[in-house]
C-alpha cells in the first residue's frame, strides 16, 4: 500500500473547487439530496415496456457531506472550508483535512458532483 504524501497548507489553499452545474440537487433542513435524472435510451425503452424503472433516484447525504457541499462554491478553498468545519463539527479535528480531501476526491472523481477550478 503506497502512503499519499502530506498535503500542506499551501495545497489546501490551491484545492478549489466548484459545483457541477449539470447537478441537480435539493437542500431541506441542512440536508442536500442529489437529484439522478435516469434517462439513459435503455431505460426509456423499458419504461416503455411498462417495467417499473423510476425516472429519478436520489442519493441523500449525511450532515457532515451537506454541509461541505454546500461550501463548495467556487470561490472558498479545502484549507477555508477545513476552517469552517472545524467549528461547525468540532469532534472532527483530529482527522479533519484527511477526511476533507477524501470526501473531495470521492465526490470529484467518482460521483462527479464538483469540479476543480483552475
Amino acid at each position: 500500500m503506497t502512503k499519499h504524501p502530506q498535503l500542506t497548507e499551501e495545497d489546501l489553499k490551491k484545492m478549489v473547487f466548484q459545483k457541477n452545474p449539470q447537478i441537480t440537487y435539493k437542500r431541506k433542513a441542512g440536508i442536500v439530496t442529489i437529484v439522478y435524472e435516469q434517462n439513459h435510451p435503455i431505460q426509456k425503452f423499458f419504461r416503455k415496456l411498462h417495467v417499473r424503472i423510476p425516472e429519478e433516484s436520489y442519493l441523500e447525504m449525511d450532515e457532515y457531506g451537506s454541509y461541505v457541499f454546500t461550501k463548495v462554491k467556487g470561490r472558498r478553498n479545502a484549507y477555508e472550508i477545513g476552517k469552517e468545519l472545524a467549528e461547525k463539527f468540532p469532534d472532527t479535528d483530529k482527522y479533519r483535512y484527511t477526511r476533507l480531501i477524501l470526501f473531495l476526491q470521492q465526490i470529484e472523481y467518482r460521483d462527479h458532483l464538483i469540479e476543480r477550478v483552475s
